[in-house]
């Protein structure tokens, strides 16, 4: 009887040893910073500049990545895809921080909100008040799962992070890179590009006043208004208009086209463009990756498809 209940003391004293343990011992290791071996203690710090509140957020790549594909890419399109979309997303960031660049007006940060200097990023709560509750929690959800399949997941070129840069809609082929910016990249070179024509910015038009054409140009008279030249790959390299000449990229930023890949026909006092494509067309289309998903190519051979040449490296 005695053993019995002596057994049942020392078990009872167990019991407790551990529940203390439990209670007391795994939070102190979080209090106090001991060493756990947790993967996520390997994953950069992100500093963004969020423009629309005039705030320095910190949080991780991963976090930040998420923000990134939820405001850059329809949440409807195929899993691949944004899984695609969250490998050039976190590339694009890592990239500004091991590089050390610096939003220009806030050195604080490494990123900022303003998608036109860079990619866009949402909060959750924006999200949440864009989309409506039940919207959200199944678009994070898919978003969520897309950044976790990827994570740590980059493209490299010759063992550095590459310049991710993307866009809409190609309208049919994408662009050298040195085609629309001074610097030629051997990964950002052109290729065709059957994949995105559900876009619904696959082709569109335009079409501008003579007098608002003229304001816009900055032109005392119209003269001739036709393209010169193009590139290979069917963009505007120079166009002609009132006597003077225009890079392609000019004129899309004057007149606010959708790209540099157009037509212009005056007509009586109006002024004419077919425009294919949206955005720069360089590097990956985003409603390409769409169709290249929805046509049977996962993730990597989407993003090694739009970047040639290119490696995936996991970081962590």
């Amino acid at each position: 009887m005695r053993r019995r209940s002596r057994r049942k003391r020392l078990t009872l004293l167990k019991l407790i040893a551990a529940a203390v343990v439990i209670l007391i011992g795994i939070p102190l290791l979080f209090v106090y910073g001991v060493k756990v071996p947790w993967k996520a203690r390997n994953v950069p710090m992100v500093k963004l500049w969020d423009v629309k509140n005039s705030q320095l957020l910190s949080m991780t790549l991963e976090e930040y990545v998420k923000g990134v594909v939820a405001a850059e890419m329809p949440a409807h399109f195929h899993l691949e895809a944004l899984k695609a979309q969250a490998v050039v997303a976190r590339t694009y960031a890592y990239q500004r921080i091991v590089n050390d660049v610096r939003v220009p007006d806030h050195p604080e940060a490494h990123l900022s909100t303003d998608y036109s200097t860079g990619q866009a990023w949402v909060s959750s709560d924006e999200l949440k008040d864009r989309w409506g509750l039940v919207d959200y929690l199944i678009n994070w959800k898919k978003i969520s799962q897309a950044v976790a399949q990827t994570q740590g997941m980059i493209a490299t070129y010759q063992g550095k992070p590459i310049l991710a840069v993307y866009h809409s809609t190609s309208g049919g082929r994408t662009e050298n890179s040195e085609h629309y910016w001074s610097e030629a990249l051997p990964y950002l070179c052109s290729v065709a590009d059957p994949y995105g024509n559900h876009s619904p910015y696959y082709y569109t038009t335009a079409s501008f006043s003579t007098a608002k054409f003229l304001e816009l140009m900055e032109l005392d008279s119209l003269g001739k208004v036709q393209v010169l030249e193009r590139y290979p790959s069917g963009r505007v390299k120079t166009m002609e208009a009132g006597e003077k000449w225009f890079s392609g990229r000019d004129v899309r930023q004057r007149l606010g086209l959708r790209s540099t890949w157009f037509t212009v026909h005056a007509e009586s006092d109006q002024i004419h463009f077919s425009v294919w494509g949206y955005g720069h067309g360089v590097g990956m289309s985003q409603y390409g990756a769409d169709g290249m998903a929805r046509a049977g190519y996962d993730y990597r051979q989407i993003l090694q498809y739009y970047y040639q040449g290119i490696a995936l490296e996991k970081l962590y």
